[in-house]
């Protein structure tokens, strides 16, 4: 069921139609911030912000929380054993096995990004996550709430740091 529902959400970003404003370049979307013309939100999870650095002012308001139940204390023992068996601990698909993981949206996402830009008296945002499919998904959300909203073209890691805009927090 899972794996269902992962793919069918894969398949709606796919063949849904785009209707934020743009995808930018970093240096687009940095030029827009310094100039006060938008605000950049980081709509990864907080551990992701806090723990792989993040852009110069980027505002972490994530557009969906994780949460990982784990699976009985047996599996995770009788993983532990295998680990120590082998003398190699396992890839983080396989740990990720020992837990239940379920995404939710972030319920006050609209409005916590409508308050930023209020705060900062923009019209304008511009959304990051890693690489970009969140970012699209939130900018998409934003546009039918009638806001201006961008997508960072490739994301963090491989837009704003490949262009070696300031970054750091780690």
């Amino acid at each position: 069921m899972k794996h269902l529902f992962i793919l069918l959400t894969l398949i709606s970003f796919v063949f849904a139609e785009d209707i934020y404003e743009d995808d930018l370049s970093a240096q687009e979307a940095y030029a827009m911030q310094k100039e006060g013309k938008a605000i950049i939100v980081d709509v990864r999870t907080t551990l992701e912000y806090v723990y792989t650095g993040h852009g110069v002012g980027f505002i972490n308001i994530p557009a969906f929380y994780w949460t990982y139940d784990p699976k009985s204390i047996k599996e995770r023992v009788k993983s532990a054993e295998y680990e120590i068996k082998k003398d190699h601990v396992k890839d983080h698909k396989s740990s990720q096995k020992l837990y239940y993981a379920k995404e939710l949206p972030n319920k006050n996402f609209v409005s916590e990004v409508m308050e930023a830009m209020k705060l900062k008296g923009v019209n304008s945002v511009i959304l990051v996550c890693r690489s970009g499919p969140r970012s699209i998904a939130a900018a998409n959300l934003l546009a039918r709430e009638g806001i201006s909203a961008y997508n960072l073209e490739d994301g963090f890691m491989f837009g704003w740091k490949e262009e070696k805009m300031p970054w750091g927090g780690y």
